[in-house]
């Protein structure tokens, strides 16, 4: 059987949205930009170096569907791109939590990642031999926290 284990948590701000593309024949994206950002755990201390984005995909189902790109810059100075993606339930706790610009809990939605990264430093060759998941929840006006799982 697989297991999980914590390996980092990534903070980040968000600035947006851009209006959607409604009308798209591709079909309709809102477009975050994210600001800033960190990831840290026992292995990896990363700040985001340039804004990343979001082509966020709201779905009909009350899903939405996150496809991001970012870019981070360790503390030793290693490039390490990220590119996540996943769902995010836009349940009522959430979206009375991102209109009161407040909290939640990991518990109070259905907030899931899969997370690819790409190194190129041989100190994070982990980083591209693993599989990584992460489950995520806001933490205040644009802010959210993704707990980030290696899976073993």
């Amino acid at each position: 059987m697989t297991d999980v284990a914590e390996e980092m948590t990534y903070r980040l701000r968000v600035r947006g949205p851009m209006p959607a593309t409604q009308g798209s024949p591709v079909g309709e994206r809102i477009y975050w930009e994210m600001s800033e950002g960190t990831l840290e755990g026992p292995r990896i201390k990363a700040r985001i170096a340039m804004p990343g984005g979001d082509w966020y995909r709201p779905g009909a189902d009350g899903f939405g569907r996150p496809d991001v790109r970012v870019q981070f810059i360790t503390d030793d100075d290693a490039v390490i791109l990220l590119h996540y993606t996943g769902l995010v339930q836009m349940n009522d706790a959430f979206t009375k939590a991102a209109e009161a610009a407040s909290a939640t809990r990991f518990e109070d939605h259905y907030m899931r990642m899969v997370m690819r990264f790409d190194a190129g430093a041989p100190k994070y060759a982990w980083l591209n031999q693993h599989l990584f998941l992460a489950e995520g929840r806001l933490t205040g006006r644009d802010q959210i926290e993704y707990r980030i799982y290696r899976v073993t």
